[in-house]
């Protein structure tokens, strides 16, 4: 059984790069028309990264989906990564908040929790479940970062730890 089909206004087309906050930089291939629950279908864009097909409800709102960023955004990244860091609180929602974030922002918002979250660390070092989400985050956004830039992955790398370093320079405990 299908769900009524309203027309419902795409967010991206077949051929746009994207970038998902989790997984990586990657290339709408297509839409389908797919049922992963029972009597629920739903319409999907295909998602390619890497050796990954994702499938992404179009009717999705906040999956954090975003189109991939500009050369001009990657300019004010370097000066958020630089920029002091915001306090984060540790408990048992930071992560999910931390994640709400990043949902709901671009690659500003992403440069925002790596800063955030690598200044959290320099107290206490991360380890666990913060620790992966922030290298998870990191690869995403040097994956972006070497796409738009037009730079290799280490390279790209080497320029956002380099940044986080001067952050650290000029942080105040």
């Amino acid at each position: 059984m299908s769900q009524a089909s309203e027309p419902m206004e795409l967010k991206f087309n077949v051929g746009d790069r994207v970038v998902h906050p989790q997984i990586g930089v990657g290339l709408v291939d297509g839409m389908e028309e797919r049922q992963f629950e029972p009597e629920v279908t739903r319409v999907y864009y295909v998602i390619q990264i890497k050796e990954t097909t994702l499938w992404v409800p179009v009717d999705f709102i906040n999956t954090g989906l975003r189109k991939l960023s500009v050369k001009n955004e990657i300019d004010k990244c370097r000066d958020t990564l630089e920029s002091a860091p915001l306090k984060i609180e540790s408990g048992r929602g930071m992560l999910a908040g931390l994640s709400g974030r990043i949902k709901q922002g671009g690659i500003t918002a992403q440069c925002e929790v790596i800063r955030d979250i690598t200044a959290f660390g320099w107290k206490k070092p991360l380890f666990g479940p913060v620790s992966e989400f922030r290298e998870q985050l990191l690869n995403v956004l040097c994956q972006e970062w070497a796409t738009v830039d037009d730079v290799s992955l280490s390279e790209a790398s080497v320029e956002i730890k380099t940044l986080l370093k001067k952050c650290k320079t000029t942080y105040k405990r």
